[in-house]
């Protein structure tokens, strides 16, 4: 049976390495949703936004292994009345009417993953994806059936958001003048429940929240109940028995619980706890009630899944990387509390300057002297978290300050190495040793994360669809309210010594 998900988009179930091939039409009426808001946008950014337009979108495809055409970028937009932002593509032009784009997925090079799709567009991100603009994508691999994990009705996505509303229901956007919305919205539904029977389900959790972190757990009247991590945002891990786990916006993680473990009757609530909005020095609403598990179905049958503990996954390898290996840094940088985010103090409309050769291994460093953490994403790639670093965040905002105040004459920039105030520390615990596409970059830390650069080839039978270089993709915060104030940039992907031309690896042929 189909799952609801209320207001969002459907569930796309996919097959490892059989593409996917996308049809996406916008029938989206010209006023937007919350019409004030883009109001107020065009009067404070009128050279960043499309003129005369009030809604205009672009579907991206997060975690996706894409070519460039079809990864959602934010001037790829494009609008029901058929106008097209200055990045506009689409596979086979002659099928596509000019309010649609037709995107292809390779669904290659990825293990079995909750990824999702959501509203990229520029400017406009944090309004559409909050009016509901979103959706969860499964990619699924046939091998899996030998694992022995909850499947069918016992595998259940859950698309964890919040909202503020109207009295009369309707929704209300206020993140521009409130930390955070005040209700939990699990799957389009308000505190929602779901009845379960007292055996081990699979929970593909995502935080779809345009601002919130969350801190779960599973709580009882008399206990917490502890889980299973096997996945995170791009796939399988080693298990790791936990009682809480922090999600920031965009994060997914797969999770086995098993309510065989409380008595026939018992309600297990799914809390939110010590995760204040904007993570960790924010304040707004508190929400530490998300969802309940009502134990009151009878067994169906026997369990016969795998017990977590002895789950044989896929195992991850270990990006390796050596003294040599290059490294670039991010620093997340403001100016005044009036002035935009952004990396490197660059705009986003600033042309790309980072260059990365094609089959290189990197490691990304995220400086943030900002007393908040910010979850980036990295398009295109899954990486690997590798440590933490501490520093002294004000002072070396301060000098950095400087240092572009007085025209950011490279030889002069500081080093962020010489304001430490510690040893580097490992990966939280279910970050070690994940596939991720987005990292909790914490507040005075460095965070680095290392990466290998490859990217699609052509899907078989359709034309251009494969990855031309120079390629460029962004990396950005995924608080959306960040990533529309400026806090995303472009990187872009060169061939070796500057060959550029088509490269990537083919995929297989698939259903349309």
């Amino acid at each position: 049976m189909p799952i609801g998900m209320g207001y969002f988009g459907p569930t796309i179930v996919a097959t490892k390495d059989h593409p996917t091939v996308v049809k996406y039409r916008t029938e989206l009426p010209t006023t937007h949703l919350f019409q004030d808001r883009v109001d107020q946008l065009h009067h404070d950014s009128p050279d960043m936004l499309p003129e005369h337009l009030s809604v205009w979108n672009v579907v991206h495809h997060h975690g996706g292994f894409t070519p460039p055409q079809s990864d959602g970028l934010p001037l790829q937009w494009f609008t029901s009345e058929g106008v097209h932002g200055p990045g506009y593509a689409t596979l086979d032009p002659r099928r596509a009417a000019p309010n649609e784009a037709i995107y292809g997925y390779t669904n290659h090079e990825q293990t079995s993953c909750m990824l999702w799709y959501h509203d990229h567009a520029i400017g406009i991100t944090s309004l559409n994806v909050y009016a509901g603009l979103a959706g969860a994508y499964l990619i699924h691999d046939p091998a899996d059936r030998r694992l022995g994990l909850p499947q069918g009705e016992f595998e259940v996505p859950l698309i964890l958001a919040d909202r503020t509303f109207h009295l009369d229901g309707s929704l209300a956007y206020t993140l521009d003048k409130e930390f955070g919305a005040d209700t939990p919205v699990v799957n389009g539904k308000a505190y929602p429940f779901l009845d379960v029977q007292p055996r081990r389900y699979r929970l593909r959790i995502l935080n779809a929240s345009n601002t919130r972190t969350w801190r779960l757990r599973f709580n009882t009247d008399t206990k917490t109940l502890p889980f299973w991590l096997i996945g995170t945002d791009d796939g399988y891990r080693s298990p790791v028995q936990l009682e809480s786990i922090l999600l920031g916006s965009a994060e997914r993680i797969d999770l086995i619980v098993d309510f065989s473990r409380v008595p026939m009757g018992t309600n297990v609530t799914l809390e939110n706890f010590d995760a204040p909005v904007y993570f960790p020095n924010g304040n707004g609403a508190e929400i530490p009630e998300v969802m309940q598990f009502r134990v009151t179905e009878r067994l169906s049958g026997t369990d016969r899944t795998t017990p977590p503990r002895t789950l044989a996954l896929p195992p991850v390898m270990r990006i390796r990387h050596t003294s040599e290996t290059p490294r670039r840094q991010f620093v997340v940088y403001q100016r005044t509390a009036d002035d935009p985010l952004q990396f490197n103090a660059l705009p986003f409309m600033a042309p790309s300057a980072d260059f990365i050769e094609v089959g290189s291994t990197e490691i990304w460093e995220y400086i943030n002297p900002q007393p908040v953490a910010h979850p980036v994403h990295v398009h295109l790639v899954n990486f690997q978290v590798l440590e933490r670093q501490p520093f002294d965040g004000p002072a070396f905002q301060k000098v950095y300050k400087q240092w572009v105040d007085n025209g950011s004459n490279p030889a002069d920039k500081p080093e962020v190495a010489d304001y430490f105030t510690g040893p580097p520390t490992p990966p939280d615990p279910d970050e070690e040793m994940a596939r991720k596409d987005t990292v909790r970059a914490y507040q005075g830390m460095v965070t680095r994360i290392i990466h290998q650069f490859d990217v699609p080839g052509t899907i078989a039978s359709i034309p251009h669809s494969g990855t031309e270089l120079p390629a460029t993709y962004i990396h950005h915060c995924h608080i959306l309210e960040h990533e529309c104030d400026d806090l995303m940039r472009p990187w872009t992907i060169v061939g070796h010594d500057g060959h550029d031309g088509h490269h990537g690896h083919d995929s297989g042929g698939g259903s349309h």
